[in-house]
C-alpha cells in the first residue's frame, strides 16, 4: 500500500491513536478525553434513505405466531408518523411558517420562471412533434404537484429539450396520445421506484456516460431546430438526415427567417451575458450600473430574455400581417382554453394507410418498447441531479424527488402532458430569483394557465425562427466540451464509454445509445475488477494534545457505481467540527465519477468553512489524479510519520510526483 514517498506500509488505525494534528488549516475542536473509538461499519444503507424505517433485529426467528403478529402489526403502525409525514408530504414542514416576507420572494420567482417556461415550452412541444398547446399542458402540473410533494425549493419541474427528444419518435408515430401515455407510465415507474427506495439504480450511470448523452442529446435538438431557423420544410428528424436535408436544400432557404433567426441567437446571447458586462473594463466607471436597482432590471432582462424574444417576435410579425406583410414562417393557430381532464388512452385508434386499427394496450407497450424504461430512468437521472446541485451540502432526498416527480408526470398525463423533469436552468433562474419556498411553483403554474386561458390568439403570430433560436441557445450549452480535459488528465479509459455514448446517440438512437455506452463502461468496470466499495468509519477520541480525528478507509478501487455510498460516508464524517482523513491505502485507482464526487465535497467543506479534505497513504498515481481533477485550496496531502505518530503535509502534487 504506497504512499506519497513511495513508502509500502501504511498506518493502521484500528491498532494505535496517533498523536499531533492534521496539516492546517483545521476549524479547532475541543479536546475529548476518556472517550472509546467508535468504528462503524458502513456495509448496509442508512435508514434515512427507505421508504420504511429498517428496524433492528429483524432478523432473530419469533418462534411464537402471537408475538410475531403483533410485532409485525406495531411495526405497520409505527411506520406511519409524524416524521414520515413530514419526508413524504414536504409541504406539511414549511407551510406554517410561512410569512409575507416569503410570499413577495416567491412571487417574484413565480413569475419569472414563468416567463421562461412559457416559451420554452412552446418550442419544445415542437421538438417532441406535438402540436404546440401541449407544451403548455405540460407545464403546470408538475408546477402544482412539486409544490406538495417537492424537497428543494430551487428546483423547477417541466418539460426540457431530453425529455422532448426521446418524445419525439413515439409522438411522431402515435401522436399526442402516446407521448401522454408515457408520461403516465413513466410516472408510473418513477413512483413505484420512490417508494421501494430504487434510486440506486442511477449509480449505474457513470458519469461519463452522461457527458456523451446529454452532449448528444443537445447536438440533436439543436439540429431539430435547424428547418425552424431557415425556414426549411424537408422529411427527416434525425441527425443525419436533417444536416443532409439542409444542404440539399440550401437553394431554398427564407433570407428572412435566416435574417431574424440568426440576428435572435446574437441577440439572446447578448442578454444571457447582460449582468457580466457591467463588470467589462469600460463599464466600470459608470457609476449608474453599479445601482441595485440597475442592477436587478439587468437580471431581470437577461433572465427573462425567451419571454421579451418571442413577444417582440409576435409584435414584428403582427405589424406586418396588418400591413400586407407575411415574411416570416409562423407558429399559426394555437389551441386555446384549458385541457380537460381525462385519463390517459389506454386504448388507441390508429390509422394506417388502408385502414384504422384498434391497438390494446399491451400493443401500444410493445410499440413503446424500451422508452417505458428508459425515459423515467433519464428523468429520475435529472431530477436527483439537479436536486443536489442545488441542495448547496445538505442531504438529498432522492426518494422523496423521485415520488414528487413520478406524482408530477401522473398527474400531468391527466391533463394531455408528456413526459417532465427538472430543468436546471429553470432551476437556476428560481435560485437567483431569491426562492423561499417551493409555492413559487404555484405562481409559475398560474401563469401558464392564464397564457392558455387569454394568450393562445396572440402567440400565434409567433416567428418560427425565434422559437428555433429560444431552444439553440437554450441547449448548445449542454454539450459539455469543457469535461473532456480532466478526463483526459485523470483516467483517459473513460474517454471510450463518453466516445461510445456520444457517437451512439448522435447516428443510432437516443434510448439505445445510452444503454450501449452504459454497458461499455460497466464492462471495463468488470475487466478491471472494479467493485462497490465498503468503507470503514474510524472515530478517534481526541485528547489534551490531539483533536478528534475520523478516518474513513476506502476498501478498494473508487469506480462510479459506489459513488454514492462513498459520498454518505463522507457526509456522515462531517457531523462535528472534526478532521477527517480519507486513507486510501486499498486504492490505485479512481475513475472520473469519483473524482466529481470528491470535488464536490470538497468544494462543500470550503464553503462551509469547516475544513479542507484530507488524504493520506494515496499512491503517486491516485494522488495526482485527484490534484488534476480537484482544486488545490480545497484538499491536502498528509503523510504518516513513523517517528514521532503524526501527520506531515506533503506540499503540491505536480506532473513529476
Amino acid at each position: 500500500m504506497p504512499n506519497l514517498n513511495g513508502s509500502t506500509k501504511s498506518i493502521d488505525y484500528r491498532d494505535q491513536q496517533q498523536d499531533g494534528k492534521c496539516a492546517e488549516p483545521l476549524m479547532k475542536g475541543q479536546s475529548k478525553d476518556n472517550v472509546a473509538v467508535e468504528r462503524t461499519s458502513l456495509t448496509t444503507p442508512s435508514n434515512e434513505d427507505s421508504f420504511l424505517p429498517n428496524y433492528e433485529n429483524q432478523s432473530k426467528e419469533i418462534t411464537n405466531s402471537g408475538k410475531k403478529k403483533k410485532s409485525i402489526i406495531r411495526r405497520i403502525k409505527d411506520s406511519f408518523n409524524v416524521d414520515l409525514l413530514r419526508r413524504r408530504l414536504p409541504i406539511v414542514g414549511w407551510l406554517p411558517k410561512y410569512n409575507l416576507n416569503y410570499s413577495v420572494f416567491d412571487l417574484i420567482a413565480g413569475v419569472t420562471v414563468g416567463l421562461t417556461i412559457i416559451p420554452q415550452s412552446i418550442a419544445y412541444a415542437g421538438v417532441a412533434g406535438l402540436p404546440f398547446e401541449y407544451g403548455l399542458y405540460s407545464s403546470f402540473m408538475g408546477l402544482f404537484a412539486y409544490t406538495v410533494f417537492g424537497s428543494v425549493k430551487e428546483s423547477s419541474m417541466g418539460p426540457t429539450a431530453v425529455m422532448a427528444l426521446m418524445t419525439f419518435n413515439y409522438a411522431n408515430e402515435g401522436g399526442p396520445a402516446y407521448a401522454c401515455l408515457l408520461s403516465f407510465l413513466a410516472g408510473l415507474i418513477e413512483l413505484v421506484a420512490g417508494l421501494l427506495n430504487l434510486g440506486f439504480m442511477v449509480d449505474f450511470i457513470s458519469a461519463p456516460v452522461i457527458s456523451g448523452f446529454c452532449s448528444a442529446a443537445a447536438l440533436t435538438v439543436a439540429s431539430t431546430q435547424v428547418k425552424g431557423l431557415f425556414g426549411l420544410k424537408f422529411s427527416g428528424s434525425s441527425f443525419v438526415e436533417i444536416w443532409t436535408g439542409f444542404f440539399t436544400n440550401l437553394s431554398k432557404i427564407n433570407p428572412w427567417d435566416a435574417g431574424l433567426g440568426l440576428s435572435s441567437i446574437v441577440i439572446l446571447l447578448f442578454m444571457r451575458k447582460l449582468t457580466a458586462m457591467k463588470n467589462l473594463r469600460p463599464f466600470k466607471k459608470i457609476a449608474c450600473l453599479r445601482n441595485r436597482f440597475v442592477d436587478g432590471g439587468l437580471w431581470f432582462i437577461s433572465t427573462s430574455r425567451n419571454a421579451f424574444a418571442v413577444i417582440g417576435g409576435c409584435v414584428a410579425a403582427y405589424v406586418l400581417e396588418v400591413n400586407g406583410l407575411s415574411p416570416f414562417t409562423l407558429t399559426g393557430n394555437i389551441k386555446a382554453g384549458l385541457p380537460s381532464f381525462e385519463l390517459p388512452p389506454f386504448s388507441i385508434n390508429k390509422t394506417g394507410t388502408n385502414s384504422t386499427v384498434l391497438l390494446s394496450f399491451p400493443e401500444i407497450c410493445s410499440e413503446l418498447g424500451a422508452a417505458i424504461g428508459l425515459i423515467p430512468l433519464i428523468a429520475i437521472l435529472e431530477q436527483v441531479a439537479i436536486a443536489k446541485a442545488f441542495a448547496f451540502g445538505k442531504r438529498t432526498d432522492a426518494t422523496q424527488e423521485m415520488i414528487a416527480l413520478g406524482m408530477g408526470n401522473i398527474l400531468g398525463s391527466f391533463f394531455g402532458a408528456m413526459p417532465i423533469t427538472s430543468s436546471f436552468g429553470r432551476s437556476s433562474v428560481q435560485n437567483a430569483s431569491g426562492v423561499k419556498t417551493p409555492l413559487s411553483n404555484v405562481y409559475a403554474g398560474t401563469l401558464v394557465l392564464l397564457a392558455l386561458g387569454f394568450m393562445m390568439p396572440s402567440l400565434a403570430y409567433i416567428p418560427k425562427a425565434i422559437l428555433a433560436a429560444v431552444i439553440i441557445t437554450s441547449v448548445i450549452f449542454m454539450v459539455e466540451l469543457e469535461e473532456l480535459k480532466p478526463i483526459w488528465k485523470s483516467r483517459r479509459v473513460e474517454l471510450v464509454p463518453l466516445g461510445v455514448t456520444f457517437f451512439c446517440c448522435l447516428f443510432v438512437n437516443m434510448e439505445y445509445g445510452i444503454l450501449i455506452g452504459a454497458a461499455v463502461h460497466l464492462f471495463l468496470l468488470a475487466y478491471m475488477a472494479g467493485g462497490r466499495p465498503h468503507p470503514e468509519l474510524i472515530r478517534q477520541p481526541g485528547s489534551k494534545r490531539t483533536e478528534e480525528r475520523v478516518i474513513v478507509k476506502a476498501d478498494t478501487n473508487l469506480y462510479f457505481p459506489g459513488v454514492e455510498k462513498f459520498r454518505q460516508v463522507l457526509n456522515e464524517a462531517t457531523d462535528g467540527e472534526t478532521c477527517v482523513l480519507v486513507d486510501l491505502s486499498h486504492v490505485t485507482e479512481i475513475d472520473y465519477t469519483a473524482l466529481k464526487m470528491l470535488k464536490s465535497v470538497a468544494s462543500d467543506y470550503h464553503k462551509r468553512g469547516l475544513m479542507v479534505l484530507h488524504f493520506t497513504n494515496a499512491s503517486t498515481k491516485v494522488a495526482k489524479s485527484i490534484s488534476s481533477a480537484l482544486h488545490s485550496a480545497d484538499i491536502d496531502f498528509l503523510i504518516p510519520n513513523k517517528i514521532n505518530n503524526t501527520f506531515e503535509q506533503s506540499g503540491q502534487i505536480t506532473d513529476e510526483v
